[in-house]
């Protein structure tokens, strides 16, 4: 799958208001103030954010490219975690990734993170200082729970901890991370994080 990935500007109206109706299909971080801070952390050059484009769906080059998705890479986190992201640049991190439904398909995923996987190496938006790339998502131990799992399964067409570790990761610590409710829409219940991490910087 052919893609590349191309730097958001927030500051343009358009972009913001493409970037907010894929967040909401997202399902989170859609907020003004999620996005005043995604600004302020690219000024500060801790957060590079990126349109996953492809091209055009009848190959027509007249056709502007597809933004099918975007991508981050973060030298942060919130809440604040040295081993997923610091501003040194040792580990950088994944935390926000997201491909329209229509876009699911042909390897998409797979090559946006080869494609992110490269930059973490490499100014401007990595460093050669970057040891690992990194990212949490849902513990499969929750997909596959008996209770649990048909709720998480109809929101979640996939396990993506296992989709990333296909993709290498690996992960080493979970942790109660997601607020949500149980399916009786009432009662809270935090689930769990796995948090994986690629090595990105070779062997000398």
């Amino acid at each position: 799958m052919a893609c590349s990935l191309v730097p958001i500007n927030l500051n343009d109206p358009a972009e913001y208001e493409e970037l907010r109706q894929q967040r909401i299909l997202c399902g989170w971080d859609f907020s003004p103030e999620k996005f005043a801070l995604w600004r302020q952390k690219q000024e500060a050059g801790l957060k590079s954010f990126f349109w996953i484009t492809k091209s055009a769906e009848d190959g027509d080059s007249d056709q502007p490219p597809i933004r099918a998705g975007h991508i981050s890479l973060d030298a942060f986190t919130e809440p604040p975690d040295w081993d997923l992201a610091n501003s040194e640049k040792t580990n950088l991190t994944i935390q926000t990734f997201f491909i329209l439904p229509q876009h699911r398909s042909g390897g998409l995923g797979r090559t946006s993170m080869k494609l992110i996987e490269a930059m973490a190496t490499k100014k401007p938006y990595g460093s050669p200082n970057c040891e690992y790339i990194t990212l949490n998502c849902l513990s499969k131990k929750h997909y596959y729970d008996e209770v649990l799992g048909p709720y998480v399964r109809e929101r979640m067409s996939i396990c993506n901890e296992e989709w990333y570790e296909r993709q290498g990761y690996v992960s080493w610590k979970v942790e109660p991370r997601y607020e949500d409710t149980l399916p009786d829409k009432t009662t809270p219940f935090v689930f769990e994080a796995s948090f994986m991490r690629k090595r990105v910087k070779q062997e000398s």
